[in-house]
């Protein structure tokens, strides 16, 4: 055989390999998407079998441990800062995430948290259940206004943990040393731990019933097989990532799906009626001036729920951003090999990029400014669908642009000649 005729054999062997293996993940990834559609189908059909008794099992278990501690004894203020800090949490460790980890990394992440308050929220406008303290004369430990099924920190804090620790451990030096691997699974503990302290808070303080944290921990596990083990970026190398992210297909599927859940959320919002049972409940055990002041009405009950999903258009800005991102840099002849660690550099660099990543976020003052005594349209146009989408477009977008094109970023990313 010739030189030549071996080179094409080579070839043609190479090419049916990645095939073959192209094929073994099309049926790995099929059997993994059956999994979890059963595990979430199994989740939300058994929920209603423990759902009253576990609550009125709670109220019991709740009133008890009341009158045992008073409203303000050191037991619920740990309770509370516990409760209170995931969000300041979430916060810090997402920031670390987008400063100094991968591109695809950090938007994992980043759609992790939306898809997981989408879902909570979505859930309790269709559930509409209420909160256990919104049912007992005794239960004045905390004052939310929001439905209660499911719990929105037992889903967001243990999927976004759960990510969180994969992410952080997304090394070989976690996966192939001795040393890694007890290590990563000391990761895991304290995440799961933390996850778990914050889920605990919310049933002791009476914000949420037994049910409620169950149910919201189960789909949280839920949302990180999905993001982990479906949708996969931190695996994804530069290349991978970027043609994922803008292949035709995808950016129609992607803006397909994320414009349907925010029309589902619609519907379902103007096809609902707030119950009347509990609203009367609350407005009798509730805003008597006794536990809670009245707060502003698109905090109340279904609109609140609302309200915290439209975080979704988050997503779709962040979406964008990305392709955006992708697109202007190939119209400008930047190489894209380095994009998805751009923010591997020079502490000089580094130094002079940090402030413009933080200030790429500067939309979400949209959020903070506008008072919430504003009308409801304004509020719900303006402080929640606005600010989000742009608060997703600005950090995946202008300020990494930036950073890029003003070469504050990966030395390695330069124009191609």
């Amino acid at each position: 055989m010739e030189k030549k005729d071996k080179i094409y054999v080579k070839i043609e062997l190479n090419k049916n390999e990645i095939k073959e293996n192209h094929k073994d993940k099309t049926k790995y990834l099929i059997i993994l998407i059956i999994i979890i559609i059963i595990y979430f189908a199994i989740v939300i059909s058994t929920e209603i079998t423990y759902r009253e008794k576990l609550y009125k099992n709670s109220i019991k278990i709740q009133e008890k441990i009341r009158k045992k501690h008073d409203k303000d004894s050191a037991f619920y203020k740990c309770f509370q800062f516990f409760s209170d800090a995931i969000i300041i949490i979430c916060f810090t460790l997402f920031v670390i995430i987008y400063l100094f980890f991968p591109l695809s990394s950090s938007f994992l992440v980043f759609q992790s948290a939306n898809f997981a308050n989408y879902i909570v929220n979505l859930f309790k406008i269709i559930y509409r259940s209420p909160r256990p303290y919104w049912e007992s004369t005794i239960l004045d430990t905390t004052c939310e206004t929001g439905y209660g099924n499911p719990s929105g920190h037992s889903l967001v804090s243990v999927s976004f943990f759960f990510v969180m620790a994969h992410i952080y451990t997304n090394f070989n030096f976690f996966r192939k040393t001795n040393k890694g691997k007890f290590l990563r699974i000391i990761i895991f503990f304290f995440f799961i731990c933390l996850a778990y302290l914050i889920v605990i808070s919310r049933l002791l303080l009476s914000a949420h019933s037994m049910n409620q944290i169950i149910y919201g921990s189960l789909l949280g596990i839920g949302v990180y097989f999905l993001e982990i083990y479906i949708l996969s970026y931190h695996t994804y190398s530069s290349e991978e990532f970027i043609q994922h992210m803008t292949k035709i297909r995808n950016v129609i599927i992607y803006m397909i799906l994320y414009v349907s859940m925010l029309v589902l959320l619609v519907i379902i919002y103007f096809s609902v009626e707030d119950n009347k049972r509990i609203e009367r409940l609350i407005n009798k055990n509730v805003y008597n001036g006794i536990k809670c002041n009245l707060k502003k009405k698109f905090e109340l009950l279904k609109l609140d729920g609302f309200t915290k999903a439209l975080t979704i258009n988050s997503l779709i800005g962040g979406y964008l951003g990305i392709v955006l991102l992708i697109h202007f840099l190939k119209k400008l002849n930047f190489s894209l090999e380095y994009v998805n660690i751009f923010n591997r550099s020079s502490p000089k660099r580094w130094l002079i990029r940090l402030p413009i990543l933080i200030l790429s976020g500067i939309f979400f003052i949209l959020y903070i400014a506008i008072p919430k005594s504003s009308p409801i349209s304004i509020i719900v146009i303006f402080k929640f669908a606005l600010a989000f989408f742009l608060t997703g477009f600005g950090i995946y977008f202008p300020g990494i642009f930036i950073c890029i094109y003003c070469n504050f970023g990966n030395e390695n990313i330069k124009k191609i000649e």
